[in-house]
């Protein structure tokens, strides 16, 4: 009787289990209290500006210019909102068609230039903060989603990315906060997915679909967390597929509206972009050489994050060449991804911890490895940014695997060996953080950069030919582009003749060979490099202008107008040739035509004090000073400044 009076007792306690709709079982893993927790988080954020505080007495360098220094649309402010907004990227820099567009990015340094003018501590400044608060964020966000693991596995991995010294090119060049913003909102994405889950509250949601948004307007990039998420979802967040799925597809919402925003703009320019072999040296190469070479560079990537001994920012033409299969190299590179590739798939069902770092690096990677399409760029150690993060899931799981390391240990000491554990990835820390702080230096500014790297890379077109632009700018007074010391400009020749020899169609180096010599009076040679450059690029606006100041100075006017107005025609926002062509106009007493210029010249640097001087005195020669006086004015004003 009593067995039976129990057994008649369970179906009440199990239909009482299913009558429980009203108490809300957690959506995910309950978040997991960890004492001491705060303390990983805030060590990220101090390590992540202790890294780079000798950063912030550095300038601009490299991309710093052409996003930035030399940027009107940059330097105009929030005022240029929506050009930022409606225009390719590099729109205020140069007037070549691109296929980048990265607007939340350019707003930021807008309003870096609008708060400081032309101050590259801000930049640096705000880049470092950025990558603090980034250290912060992904030990909040990683640390919920591991939660089924160790805590001092998400620690480790977290703070092997923040300390690993390939990061030097994205937080020391104020230009890639792009991938510090883009890899920063799309953790910011994650942690608001996970909080919806522990409080199946919407408003989380929201912020993470807004985060994302943010992510993928800061760098298109960003796009692979679309794979990311789910996947994510799927290893760690014990959701049903449906669920998976819905939470997932409202990703699609941003970066649907991202992707349209960009067609719009990209499909907007008369012309599509190309790719030089010196911006990635596989260009030129059929199929099967471009994937032998990119799987090649691949394992170049994953090497500098294996040991980052010889960190270099450009690995260009002829330094790297197009290779097949038949090089080790290619080969090698092909079997250690695609070997990578096959054991996460294997190990996918298992949901393998691995598996998932594996699959975080190779998904992240996958746009930037030249292998599924071609890109402006053939290596970039910032591009290994997100994917480092990948890498150190991968290092910090190895270094808990070494140790035994198990969810029931101590948190902090786990198996009583903490001390051996932390002792090893302390003193891997300690060697990237030395790397790091030598490595920053190099930053310092454009000069500092390619001396620093020409010893690594010396056959490097690219690399030969912006040394040689940075020696020549030494011996030359920046305002008035007289020589100041000829050795310097010798010096710069002979990178400019050395980049030449190592490709011959390299129509910049002739150009700025050309206007070396110019500086140095050795005008038919000048001239003859000009004729040079034009014939691989016919059309370069800023060699037909200098080529136009030869026949000035030679007094031939006609000719001078005409390659002046070719200079315009292919880049009508080019305002050193505005201005020049308006002096040739102004020389033949056609004023009317040297102001419709030089007040075309103003809208894309309205600030000029030359221009706004000429535009007076043009109107005085015309007899109506009246006209001209606002413009005399305003240049004493900003000549005061």
């Amino acid at each position: 009787m009593s067995k039976r009076k129990t057994a008649k007792s369970r179906p009440p306690v199990q239909q009482s289990k299913k009558q429980q709709p009203e108490t809300k079982k957690p959506a995910s893993p309950a978040h997991r209290q960890i004492p001491g927790a705060w303390v990983v988080g805030a060590v990220a954020a101090v390590l992540g500006f202790v890294l780079y505080y000798n950063t912030l007495g550095h300038g601009y360098c490299l991309d710093d210019f052409s996003s930035i220094k030399e940027n009107w649309v940059v330097k105009g402010g929030l005022k240029n909102l929506g050009l930022i907004f409606s225009k390719e990227y590099r729109y205020g820099s140069w007037n070549s068609p691109g296929s980048l567009y990265r607007p939340l990015a350019l707003t930021v340094f807008a309003i870096q230039w609008q708060l400081s003018p032309d101050n590259p501590y801000v930049g640096h400044l705000v880049n470092i903060l950025a990558y603090a608060f980034t250290g912060w964020l992904l030990w909040v966000t990683w640390r919920r989603i591991l939660v089924k693991y160790p805590p001092v596995l998400t620690a480790l991995a977290v703070l092997l990315f923040i300390a690993h010294p390939v990061h030097t090119e994205v937080v020391a060049n104020i230009k890639s906060l792009d991938e510090i913003m883009s890899l920063m909102f799309c953790t910011l994405s994650l942690y608001g997915i996970w909080r919806y889950l522990e409080r199946d509250s919407s408003p989380w949601l929201v912020l993470s679909v807004i985060s994302y948004g943010l992510g993928i307007f800061s760098k298109e990039s960003a796009i692979t967390f679309l794979a990311i998420v789910p996947l994510t979802l799927w290893f760690f967040g014990d959701q049903p597929d449906g669920r998976i799925a819905r939470i997932s597809g409202l990703m699609l919402i941003p970066a649907a509206i991202f992707l349209l925003a960009r067609y719009q703009v990209i499909a907007s320019q008369t012309a599509q972009e190309t790719f030089s072999i010196l911006d990635n040296f596989m260009v030129e190469a059929g199929r099967a050489d471009t994937l032998a070479s990119a799987f090649m560079m691949c394992g170049r990537y994953l090497w500098t994050l294996v040991l980052p001994l010889s960190l270099v920012h450009d690995m260009g033409y002829q330094q790297m060449v197009p290779v097949s299969f038949g090089d080790w190299k290619a080969l090698l590179g092909f079997l250690v991804y695609a070997g990578m590739f096959a054991w996460a798939l294997f190990n996918l069902p298992k949901k393998h911890f691995l598996s998932f770092a594996i699959l975080f690096y190779l998904i992240t990677f996958s746009l930037f490895s030249n292998v599924l399409i071609t890109i402006g760029t053939s290596y970039g150690e910032r591009l290994l940014y997100a994917p480092s993060l990948g890498f150190a899931f991968i290092l910090a799981y190895f270094l808990c695997k070494l140790l035994k390391v198990k969810d029931t240990d101590s948190i902090w000491n786990p198996g009583g060996k903490g001390s051996v554990l932390w002792g090893i990835a302390g003193l891997i820390m300690v060697l990237y953080a030395a790397k790091t702080i030598t490595r920053n230096p190099a930053w310092f500014d454009s000069e500092a950069l390619y001396k620093a790297d020409i010893e690594k890379s010396p056959k490097g077109a690219k690399l030969n030919y912006h040394l040689a632009l940075e020696l020549t700018k030494k011996g030359v007074d920046e305002k008035t582009g007289a020589v100041t010391d000829s050795s310097w400009v010798l010096k710069g020749i002979e990178r400019y003749s050395k980049a030449i020899e190592l490709y011959p169609k390299y129509h910049d180096a002739y150009g700025s060979r050309g206007l070396a010599y110019f500086r140095l009076k050795k005008y038919d040679q000048a001239f003859d490099d000009y004729q040079k450059s034009l014939q691989y690029r016919p059309g370069d606006p800023k060699v037909l202008s200098n080529m136009g100041f030869i026949y000035f100075l030679r007094n031939q006017l006609d000719k001078a107008e005409e390659v002046y107005r070719q200079s315009i025609k292919s880049d009508p926002r080019f305002v050193d040739a505005r201005r020049n062509l308006g002096a040739v106009m102004a020389m033949k007493k056609n004023f009317p035509a040297a102001i419709e210029q030089w007040e075309e010249a103003l809208k894309y640097d309205p600030e000029n004090v030359t221009l706004l001087n000429y535009i007076g005195l043009a109107y005085k020669d015309m007899g109506q000073p009246e006209k001209g006086k606002p413009y005399l004015d305003k240049a004493a004003q900003l000549g005061g400044k």
